[in-house]
């Protein structure tokens, strides 16, 4: 787990380790060379506070914290050869775009592994499994990968129902309840009516599962689960939304393969059993 993913995963930290974070990563790769005392100093704490911050990121002490801060920096080296934002430039080559996108792909997958929680993601697939409904709630580039997503679940026997039409996720809203379970997807948790539709299922207890980045998370703390995704991608200053789809599919993906696994037996029986209504028809010899 990276330096960063411990900070922003860290339950309950105070406002005096909240500003050692901002201060462990403000510094990057010169902290190796600070000493505890240091840090201390540039931090404005005592040391016995540098050792309960260390503590409270599961690290041993704050030579392990020096040994983490350079791990994440190499692994920042071995992506800064890829802009997420702008990944060719004008007359680029066909095969350097071609190359230039495969590792697009790999640093946003391996970006949103980094940060992807395990207890986050089997607490949402419990949610899904035992959900009488199944809504998929969001909007523009998002809808194609979340209908996919709805008619997996629906190829396994699962209520789904991803509306594109805003009146119909609010009225499908408006009928939820604590038997159902929301998939709620925005990277930058900033998309329009989202605290208002967030607040609307919260009245009617609906669990929430969200999938965004980790400031979309502090956006809107308290849901049920969260699936965080890499957060590299500018909001503003890109050519298209490479990495946010890219990120926002491959946790998707990886959702409906734990769902589906989790009851495998029965998903797969569905699966087939639906083949006579579904499959392509056989052309003719």
């Amino acid at each position: 787990m990276s330096i960063k993913r411990r900070i922003e995963t860290a339950r309950n930290l105070t406002p005096t380790e909240t500003q050692m974070a901002h201060v462990v990563l403000d510094m990057g790769d010169r902290l190796h060379s600070v000493s505890i005392k240091e840090f201390a100093r540039a931090a404005h704490v005592s040391i016995a506070s540098v050792h309960r911050f260390c503590k409270k990121l599961g690290l041993e002490g704050f030579k392990e914290l020096k040994v983490e801060v350079a791990r994440s920096m190499a692994r920042q080296g071995r992506n800064a050869d890829v802009d997420i934002n702008f990944p060719f430039g004008p007359d680029e080559e066909t095969s350097r775009i071609v190359s230039t996108m495969g590792s697009v792909y790999a640093a946003t997958v391996r970006d949103t592994s980094e940060v992807l929680d395990i207890d986050q993601l089997e607490r949402a697939t419990e949610l899904i499994g035992s959900a009488r409904k199944i809504g998929i709630f969001t909007q523009s580039h998002n809808l194609h990968p979340a209908q996919m997503f709805c008619d997996r679940l629906l190829s396994i026997g699962r209520d789904a129902f991803c509306h594109q039409d805003v009146e119909r996720q609010y009225r499908s809203a408006l009928v939820s309840d604590e038997r159902d379970v929301a998939v709620f997807i925005s990277y930058s948790g900033l998309a329009p009516d989202i605290n208002r539709k967030l607040a609307l299922l919260t009245e009617r207890n609906v669990p929430v599962v969200y999938i965004g980045t980790a400031a979309a998370r502090r956006r809107h703390p308290g849901l049920a689960a969260y699936l965080l995704v890499g957060d590299r991608e500018h909001l503003q200053e890109r050519i298209t939304q490479f990495a946010s789809h890219i990120s926002v599919q491959f946790v998707l993906d990886i959702l409906f393969s734990c769902v589906f696994a989790a009851d495998y037996d029965r998903s797969a029986t569905f699966l087939k059993g639906a083949l006579p209504y579904t499959h392509l028809p056989v052309p003719p010899a």
